[in-house]
């Protein structure tokens, strides 16, 4: 069936290209044509007075041997193949009928009455070079239907390929990756993405998750006090940050702006997990929403990070 198709294609753009071609040339040909009449009615206008044409009026005969020689002498000055002179009559002596589908009669007036004109016109349509020309139009035609082929074949090796991938990155979970070597959030999804993230949030985040990890059903308000547990680990890793060779002023208090470093936590974290929106359940810092007891009944605890999967380097 495919074959089929791309055979049908072949004969489509070969048709195509056949008719513009056909359509161009004949057109081309007919403008051509066209001059070259009005350019030889122009020099028979100029020789009309010197022909010795036949007059009804003046009971002349004319000179048809002259007539001829001067056709003749015509036709090797226009110097075409297809088109010549037949005849040229005055209007007395004219018969309408035609000898062969070829020949065609123009009209030209003088002094002495009208003259008409018979033409032939053999232009044979199927020359060598334009059955070469089509020859090259098929041969186009397979190329063009070739490549046609192979970019098809190529789109759908890509969309197997995405595809598979998407399979692949759909079956694998993302890992969230936390480097204390360059202080940088990234995920498995987009490895060469990386978010930078200050001291501060870094360490908190850091013992957020390994705090929460250790007690998923604790509730960590903003109107309390952060834990003590949670802050000796903030301080671990900020102590680590300084093993591994970071310029560090002074140690941070974890407990002073809280929510600040809570969203600069939330800003990096949407960065990272910009492609996987449904994965920042397990690793965003939920918001408080709404006043007053709303808001001092909220929890910025990770409850679900037990469930998501996150690669500490340097640790």
């Amino acid at each position: 069936m495919n074959r089929l198709i791309w055979i049908i294609c072949t004969i489509f753009l070969f048709l195509f290209f056949s008719s513009v071609f056909y359509i161009s040339t004949i057109q081309k040909q007919q403008q051509v044509n066209k001059l070259q009449i009005i350019q030889i009615e122009k020099q028979i206008a100029l020789d009309l007075p010197l022909l010795d044409l036949s007059n009804e009026l003046l009971k002349h005969s004319g000179n048809k041997a002259a007539l001829l020689n001067y056709i003749q002498t015509l036709n090797t000055f226009i110097n075409s193949t297809d088109i010549e002179v037949v005849a040229i009559t005055p209007q007395h002596e004219f018969d309408a009928s035609l000898k062969t589908s070829t020949e065609f009669i123009r009209e030209l007036n003088s002094n002495n009455g009208v003259v008409f004109i018979v033409f032939s016109l053999r232009q044979p349509y199927f020359t060598g070079d334009v059955v070469a020309i089509y020859g090259m139009l098929f041969i186009l035609s397979i190329l063009l239907t070739y490549l046609i082929k192979l970019a098809y074949i190529n789109k759908n090796d890509d969309k197997q390929v995405i595809h598979a991938e998407s399979n692949t990155t759909e079956s694998k979970p993302l890992t969230l990756i936390i480097d204390l070597k360059s202080k940088t959030l990234s995920s498995s999804v987009s490895l060469e993405h990386q978010v930078a993230l200050a001291n501060k949030p870094l360490c908190f985040y850091l013992a957020l998750v390994e705090y929460c990890t250790n007690n998923p059903e604790i509730k960590l308000n903003h109107n309390k006090n952060v834990p003590e547990e949670l802050i000796e680990l903030a301080n671990k890793y900020f102590y680590r940050l300084v093993e591994l060779g970071h310029t560090v002023r002074k140690r941070p208090n974890f407990n002073n702006s809280l929510e600040k470093t809570l969203s600069e936590i939330r800003a990096s974290l949407d960065d990272v997990l910009n492609d996987c929106p449904e994965q920042k359940g397990l690793y965003y810092p939920p918001k408080a929403f709404g006043e007053g007891s709303r808001s001092r009944m909220h929890s910025y605890g990770l409850a679900n990070v037990g469930q998501g999967n996150i690669e500490i380097i340097g640790k």
